[in-house]
């Protein structure tokens, strides 16, 4: 019947069970993996356990190095610390060494520049000429004037010497040179401070006392005779100018002329002013009635400027102070003068200056102490 299906026969059923497996391609399909691979044979895969390990390890040996590394630095870099501290403060002294060295040259130059200004000509505070008549009112008239203007110009110049000086300490400078013209020239200046000294007026009183009477001193300190020419009243009250003229015969070889104006003040103590007293010596320059002699003397400028001040010391207590500021220029004339002959000169009023100046000392010295050094 058409609708009846045949049963299987089991001898079918059984060929198929009994088939051989069918055989795989392998030669073909790892040629085709090479080929993929460009001929390289599959590499085994590393599991990543493993090769996150075998990283673990890389770094952790790369750490090691690096620890190493850095702690071999750092023991380098503590030798070379002090080493590079020192370079670089040697650098830094170079540079301030150079700048020093920039500054002296600085000041160098600015001192030949004043050395060479003082050669051209004074560099005193004084430069008005002073000439006096025979007329007796007309010299009167001219020191006067004279003395006002002196005055004046000293307290000014010596208040910008001491401007930056420490007046506690004592200080000197003097310069000796040949002017252009062919003048012997020397200049000095110096503070003394008195700290035993209790009064400006018995220390001022004393530089005048000892100005009076100048011809004895340079006599007596110098070795050398000095007269006076002029028979003018002294420095008093009631004069407040005296001229002194002067002519010393020097190793009995030359003969020199002096002709100065002198003029003193003392300023009491007050409201808003300090003590201190000014003694002033300034050459006159023509004279009418007591005349230079260039043909047989030597001529001689003597400009001297003494203040006895109080100042402050570092505590801020009174300290009497003595400062001076002196010139001398011997003058070129038509007579030979040696040259030790102008050193002599120089020499001795330096001496007549420190005679001075001790009889300053000793005028308000307490009595006890001066009794010591007798």
């Amino acid at each position: 019947m058409a609708g009846t299906t045949r049963p299987s026969s089991p001898a079918s059923s059984s060929s198929d069970d009994v088939l051989p497996p069918k055989r795989q391609k392998t030669g073909t399909a790892t040629t085709d993996r090479e080929k993929r691979n460009n001929g390289k044979p599959r590499r085994k895969k590393v599991p990543t356990y493993y090769r996150r390990k075998h990283e673990m390890d890389e770094l952790e040996e790369e750490k090691k190095q690096l620890e190493s590394m850095v702690k071999y630095l750092e023991d380098r870099a503590d030798i070379l610390r002090p080493q590079e501290a020192l370079r670089r403060r040697q650098h830094t002294n170079n540079v301030l060494r150079e700048v020093l060295h920039a500054q002296r040259r600085a000041f160098a130059g600015a001192s030949s520049i004043v050395t060479h200004h003082l050669r051209e000509k004074s560099t005193g505070p004084f430069d008005t000429p002073t000439r006096l008549s025979k007329n007796p009112v007309k010299r009167e008239a001219a020191l006067l004037e004279m003395r006002r203007q002196r005055l004046s110009c000293a307290y000014e110049f010596m208040r910008e010497m001491l401007k930056f000086m420490d007046v506690t300490l004592d200080f000197s400078e003097q310069k000796k040179f040949t002017a252009t013209n062919g003048d012997f020239c020397s200049e000095r200046f110096e503070i003394v401070p008195l700290p035993q000294a209790r009064s400006v007026k018995r220390v001022f009183d004393a530089v005048e006392g000892f100005m009076s009477n100048m011809e004895i001193s340079m006599s007596e300190v110098e070795g050398d005779i000095t007269i006076r020419e002029n028979d003018e009243p002294q420095l008093s009250t009631a004069c407040p100018v005296a001229q002194h003229r002067f002519v010393t015969t020097v190793a009995n070889m030359v003969q020199m002329d002096t002709n100065n104006a002198a003029f003193a003040e003392y300023r009491a103590p007050g409201p808003g002013v300090d003590e201190m007293g000014f003694s002033i010596n300034d050459p006159i320059d023509e004279d009418e009635l007591y005349p230079y002699k260039p043909e047989t003397r030597v001529r001689q400028d003597v400009t001297v400027i003494i203040m006895v001040s109080t100042q402050q010391d570092k505590d801020g207590k009174p300290l009497i102070v003595f400062s001076r500021w002196w010139s001398l220029r011997l003058r070129k004339s038509h007579i030979h003068v040696p040259r030790a002959i102008a050193q002599r000169i120089c020499d001795g009023l330096e001496s007549v200056s420190a005679v001075m100046l001790a009889a300053a000392e000793r005028a308000d010295y307490p009595t006890a102490a001066l009794n010591c050094i007798l």
